[in-house]
């Protein structure tokens, strides 16, 4: 089959291609191809003639989202969608309420980006894609909390984190390889451990030996609306801590 990955340059996106390329996927990203242009699609479709496409492209600063966003979070993948056959990486950020929550869950979303993530799957869904939902993903080259958070403390730095709310800290990586199969319908794709932003950051810190962590509850940050209990089940992919030890042991080896 062939595959092509749209949005190859993000997180997720680049994770998909080096997942990817044992079974012959490509990847472009935005350099290479403009998901909100036509002419660029067309011309993307005609060059590699995929059998089923990725989309991985998205415009994610949750508090930066307007109307405009829609363009690339909403319009790009239904246009995608109506021409071959999609996967769309969707949000955990779509539901509210108390979780876990599961694929089949209806959807709550509490700002303009979960709003636009929703009406997303249900164009794809609705073309015959598939959604696939994922929630704080971190991994090389990430702006996450979790791809930097080691950084930071290897630097000395001091670290704010929030403290009262469960995360599933899930690595691109594993996301990644659950896609190879490229499962149908609308799937949830998270790690299997639960902690804080803080419990997280205070393992790293242990670790390096170096920089302080702060609590702080997520109302002192000044977010815009966020899920109170965004977690997804299932929850099957490896845990946070199996991947902190693993980084270790390999930062240990050089």
């Amino acid at each position: 089959m062939r595959v092509l990955v749209v949005g190859a340059g993000g997180l997720v996106g680049a994770a998909l291609v080096r997942a990817g390329a044992p079974l012959g996927w490509h990847g472009l990203a935005r350099a290479g191809c403009d998901v909100t242009r036509a002419a660029d699609r067309e011309a993307a479709l005609r060059a590699f003639r995929p059998d089923a496409v990725v989309f991985a492209a998205a415009f994610t600063d949750v508090d930066g989202t307007t109307p405009a966003c829609a363009a690339v979070n909403v319009e790009a993948p239904a246009a995608w969608s109506r021409q071959v056959e999609t996967w769309f990486f969707s949000s955990n950020f779509v539901f509210d309420g108390a979780g876990p929550h599961a694929p089949g869950a209806p959807p709550r979303p509490a700002n303009l980006y979960a709003e636009q993530k929703v009406t997303a799957e249900a164009e794809v869904l609705g073309a015959g894609g598939h959604v696939v939902r994922v929630g704080w993903v971190y991994g090389p080259g990430g702006r996450t909390f979790a791809s930097t958070a080691r950084a930071r403390l290897s630097c000395g730095e001091t670290v704010r984190a929030i403290h009262d709310v469960l995360v599933q800290p899930t690595h691109a990586d594993d996301v990644a390889r659950a896609m190879l199969p490229l499962p149908r319908g609308i799937t949830h794709l998270a790690g299997r451990e639960e902690t804080s932003w803080y419990g997280y950051a205070l393992a790293v810190q242990a670790q390096v030996g170096l920089g302080r962590v702060e609590p702080v509850r997520s109302a002192e940050l000044g977010l815009g609306p966020r899920p109170r209990d965004g977690r997804l089940a299932p929850a099957e992919l490896p845990g946070w801590r199996e991947r902190l030890d693993r980084g270790a042991a390999e930062a240990a080896r050089g």
